[in-house]
């Protein structure tokens, strides 16, 4: 039987990113747009039945378009707030059709935050994560706050119930000063000073302790299972997932693409700029039983977190090998 051929990536958004500043490349040139490329070129090369491409929806609207024109689809974004716990904001490239937006599950930050190990509970305030970053272990609370992207946690001390009888906030006993290694915050009238800085922040007045997200939920934040990056340090495993895709995202818009494949169906891929192998593992949710997975990744932890979940994978190298005179698929 002819297996069906699927090309799914997303290049690097590091170079086109609003995050970048002042380096950020906003037209269709430089590395960013290279890297872009060589999924291009793969597209021609390979000759998929069904293509998708991600990327960062802050990228500027010129590459954006040209995108489109090279890809001949429009774009459709889609926030990943609506499948998890986490504000997302990410365009889409595919020929899957049109493509209903995934509904809304109402999944909070409060549903996938463990309870804290220093004995407080989530807080009913909290909404939606702030879109997570691809560093941990320089995480700290003002660059968070200042990126608006999610890396730390606010735990708050001293609780007290409600009037229907529910702890509402944290029953960690403390003093105004640190909690173990712990520095203490304190909020009023919507703002934590911080090294003699205030920033706005949607807290209740209080003290709080900030910790890091752990990696278990990270993995929540990215419909991922909690154990997935069990093979790597947690600053691998919150890089690999901070740069990966929103799983349940993926899982929806290839549920339409294909939608009317049946399961045992040989289905072949080439996944450009792999990571942690997310699309093997939404292939697998989806229920496909015969999938050969060619997978372009040269980050060596990202590649182990991938094999160490799915030892069929292929790996092939560098996404640029795609460039060379005859390429074809090998591993």
């Amino acid at each position: 039987m002819k297996p069906v051929k699927l090309l799914i990536g997303g290049s690097p958004c590091t170079h086109w990113s609003i995050a970048q500043g002042k380096n950020r490349e906003t037209t269709a040139e430089g590395l960013g747009w290279e890297l872009f490329k060589n999924y291009l070129i793969a597209k021609e090369k390979y000759k998929p039945d069904f293509f998708l491409y991600e990327n960062n929806k802050s990228a500027a609207s010129s590459i954006k378009t040209q995108i489109s024109h090279e890809l001949g689809v429009d774009l459709q974004y889609i926030n990943s707030a609506l499948v998890s716990a986490q504000n997302r904001e990410r365009f889409y490239a595919h020929n899957f059709g049109d493509v209903p937006q995934p509904q809304d599950r109402g999944i909070l930050l409060k549903d996938i935050l463990d309870q804290d190990p220093q004995g407080g509970l989530v807080s009913p305030y909290q909404d939606k994560s702030h879109c997570i970053t691809a560093s941990h272990g320089k995480a700290v609370i003002w660059n968070s706050l200042e990126r608006h992207q999610r890396t730390m946690i606010p735990i708050r001390i001293g609780a007290t119930p409600d009037q229907r009888g529910e702890v509402s906030n944290y029953a960690i006993p403390t003093t105004e000063g640190a909690l173990g290694k712990s520095p203490v915050y304190r909020v009023i009238d919507g703002q934590v000073w911080i090294k003699e800085k205030a920033y706005p922040i949607k807290l209740p007045d209080g003290h709080y302790i900030i910790r890091p997200l752990t990696v278990t939920e990270v993995a929540r934040l990215q419909t991922m299972p909690d154990n997935y990056c069990r093979a790597v340090s947690k600053e691998q495993g919150y890089r690999g997932l901070g740069n990966g895709w929103t799983a349940e995202v993926i899982i929806h818009l290839l549920a339409h693409g294909l939608g009317g494949i049946a399961r045992n169906t040989p289905v072949e891929v080439l996944s450009m700029y792999d990571g942690i192998g997310t699309g093997r593992y939404c292939l697998d949710k989806l229920g496909f039983a015969n999938v050969t997975y060619y997978a372009y990744e040269i980050e060596k932890s990202a590649i182990q977190i991938a094999m160490s979940n799915y030892r069929d994978i292929k790996q092939c190298g560098d996404a640029f090998d795609v460039r060379k005179k005859g390429w074809f698929l090998t591993a």
